[in-house]
């Protein structure tokens, strides 16, 4: 089960159910992981991603976080934020 251009999952058929009827073990598991990525894919779509440097501005903005509170909390953020990108 491919993906057409659109990314859009494709409509299972009747012939598409009577052939994964027949799936060995393995193919089995290649379509339920296929079927699996366009879930995801289409979930993460949905998800709006964060602005970092709101998130910035929302911490610099609470009491109590100076300058170099600020820097550590920066320093710590970026890792998990550069590993999401991936």
């Amino acid at each position: 089960m491919n993906r057409n251009k659109k990314g859009v999952m494709p409509e299972i058929t009747r012939e598409a159910y009577k052939s994964v009827k027949k799936f060995d073990r393995q193919q089995f598991t290649a379509f339920c992981i296929d079927l699996y990525q366009f879930g995801y894919e289409d979930g993460r779509e949905s998800v709006p991603r964060v602005d970092v440097t709101a998130v910035y501005g929302a911490v610099a903005s609470t009491k109590g976080i100076g300058p170099k509170k600020l820097e550590e909390i920066k320093a710590r953020l970026e890792p998990l934020f550069e590993k999401d990108k991936s």
